[in-house]
């Protein structure tokens, strides 16, 4: 079987298109628009000048008109916080008593009993409102609200 020039291109815009997945950025993506476009040059004949003409043309106008919507559309600065980053700012009650000299104790929190450390020396019981302030590890950085 006999390999075309263009279907190196293809080959190396789809390469391209499955590289994006793991690399965000829409770099490689503006990189595969191009590799198209000097697949189809190839395709129509040209010779090798045309079709690196082609593929820096299109990628860069890429490059320059699709990326930055791509970016605006898919890398919004008001992303949604998961997991331990969704915490932070919660408030949950303790589930054991905290031990005042070394500030430890544990708390639940959104159906969850985590590892706690409290921020103030403040014996905490249990029943008692805690903030989350922060998530370091496996362990919840907490502050007294009020008593029951």
């Amino acid at each position: 079987m006999d390999f075309f020039q263009w279907h190196w291109w293809a080959a190396a815009a789809l390469l391209m298109m499955i590289a994006e997945i793991f690399l965000p950025g829409f770099f490689l993506f503006c990189i595969g628009i191009g590799c198209i476009a000097a697949s189809i040059t190839a395709g129509l004949g040209f010779g090798a000048a045309g079709q690196l003409l082609a593929f820096s043309a299109f990628a860069l106008l890429a490059f320059f008109t699709v990326r930055p919507l791509l970016m605006k559309r898919f890398w919004s600065k008001d992303h949604v916080r998961t997991n331990a980053d969704a915490l932070a700012g919660q408030h949950g009650r303790v589930s054991q008593d905290f031990d005042p000299g070394l500030r430890l104790g544990r708390v639940q929190v959104g159906g969850d009993d985590w590892r706690a450390e409290c921020l103030t020396d403040a014996p905490l019981r249990m029943g008692d409102l805690v903030e989350v302030v922060r998530v370091e590890s496996n362990t919840l950085i907490v502050k007294p609200l009020t008593n029951r």
